[in-house]
């Protein structure tokens, strides 16, 4: 099965909108097409921006409650180490890099692909959610 770390501008563009590969990429989390790991920094990182940007958009503390439990709920845990050295360009990305190279999975989905740089993630693949999207359809039509 694939396996992702998913970006928090992932899950923001999926709560503003039901349209667009986000939200269908976390469609198609909820019907188990694929797994999406978790750290306790990425949790953070997520509630954190979702709480602070949700408000300009309608979405409520108690909605994002229920979104990030509902999303734990299937995810995969996955305790990083201490042991990381910073070497992205914006130090909010390297929990996620962190997670998708200690847990080993196929793909980190963001919108700021820029961010991770393939010279720093040599195992790991970062792809758009429009490009993830089309992996998880040639997968599971």
């Amino acid at each position: 099965m694939i396996r992702a770390v998913l970006d928090t501008n992932v899950l923001l563009a999926a709560l503003r909108s039901r349209q667009g590969a986000s939200f269908e990429i976390i469609s198609r989390y909820r019907q188990g097409e694929f797994s999406l790991l978790v750290s306790n920094t990425v949790l953070s990182e997520y509630d954190e921006v979702l709480k602070r940007e949700g408000p300009s958009f309608g979405i409520t503390t108690a909605i994002v409650n229920r979104y990030l439990d509902a999303l734990c709920a299937g995810a995969d845990a996955f305790p990083t180490s201490s042991f990381w050295k910073p070497s992205l360009p914006d130090a909010d990305d390297e929990a996620f890099a962190q997670l998708a190279l200690e847990a080993k999975v196929g793909y980190l989905v963001t919108f700021n692909q820029r961010h991770f740089p393939a010279d720093r993630l040599p195992a790991v693949k970062v792809v758009s959610p429009k490009e993830f999207l089309h992996i998880l359809q040639s997968i599971v039509p």
